[in-house]
């Protein structure tokens, strides 16, 4: 069955027509307190905005090893979303679990659960590669096709055939990146020609020309220089106006400067604190966050 998630009056929000790239995760043929809204399982509001994704009692585990342990968040629609703590905390992990990406790890388990747009991804009659369609990825490391920039970003529109018009849709989702302007002479050469930050944007248009609801982001900017992770950031923000955007960074700066909210991962695949980013920030609830957050470990 394709994944087909309800709203709270039980019919279908989307289509789910569009498709992402395999790259993208999309079409291949393959003790302390956290304060979160409670769930019902359909989609519900929070302060923050309504709620399209929703963890409970999340557990993952990699063979005997727990990476995550008994997660519960909400987050919240059209926002940015941030997941930040030291290396091997979970963090990534959990972005995996949104999309199912986890399936592709033949030791992972996962247990509790996940759901988006009020559906259990988890559910036995949800067709992962049909619900990564909807949720698009992008990658640490900038992955585009030995293809033409062109051919990279219509190669999911075309797998979608949705009988639009591909040039308009390129050419749309390139500005969108905030890349046309800087390509739109090229568009027939190679992607690997571009410099690592441009093959980044490209790698986000690529994602978005599908229209997909979600975007994950694993380091988006962790392998650019500091302008090239400047434009990632402004992009990142621009999105959030049409996009869910979930945002994993070990960049605690980037994490305050481009976030709604921010989840607090630390050693053992806890979930320490997950609230406004202001307030996690300036004021958190938790000595071990706010001696992470100053630096005194991670």
């Amino acid at each position: 069955m394709a994944f087909e998630p309800e709203s709270e009056t039980g019919e279908r929000t989307d289509d789910g027509t569009s498709t992402a790239d395999p790259v993208d995760g999309s079409a291949a043929s393959g003790d302390p307190e956290i304060s979160v809204a409670t769930g019902t399982g359909s989609s519900s509001s929070t302060a923050s905005g309504r709620t399209v994704i929703e963890s409970r009692d999340l557990s993952v585990y990699y063979g005997e090893t727990r990476a995550l342990q008994d997660i519960t968040l909400e987050i919240p629609e059209k926002r940015v979303t941030a997941m930040i703590g030291p290396s091997g905390c979970g963090k990534s992990t959990f972005l995996r679990c949104i999309n199912r990406m986890n399936d592709l790890i033949e030791s992972a388990r996962v247990e509790g659960e996940f759901y988006f747009e009020g559906k259990n991804v988890y559910d036995d009659d949800v067709d992962p590669v049909a619900l990564r369609r909807r949720i698009g990825m992008v990658f640490q490391q900038p992955n585009p096709f030995p293809k033409s920039i062109y051919d990279n970003v219509a190669y999911g529109l075309r797998i979608q055939d949705d009988g639009g018009d591909v040039d308009a849709q390129v050419e749309q989702a390139l500005e969108r990146a905030a890349l046309w302007d800087e390509v739109n002479d090229q568009l027939d050469e190679s992607a690997l020609d571009l410099s690592g930050g441009q093959q980044q944007r490209l790698c986000i248009a690529r994602a978005i020309a599908v229209d997909p609801d979600v975007l994950l982001m694993d380091e988006p900017a962790s392998a650019l220089d500091p302008i090239a992770t400047s434009k990632i950031e402004d992009l990142i923000e621009e999105l959030a106006e049409d996009y869910t955007v979930v945002i994993v960074t070990h960049n605690m700066q980037q994490a305050a400067r481009i976030s709604d909210r921010t989840a607090v991962f630390l050693t053992g695949g806890e979930l320490v604190e997950y609230d406004d980013t202001q307030t996690i920030f300036e004021n958190p609830a938790h000595d071990r966050v706010e001696d992470y957050i100053t630096g005194k470990f991670g």
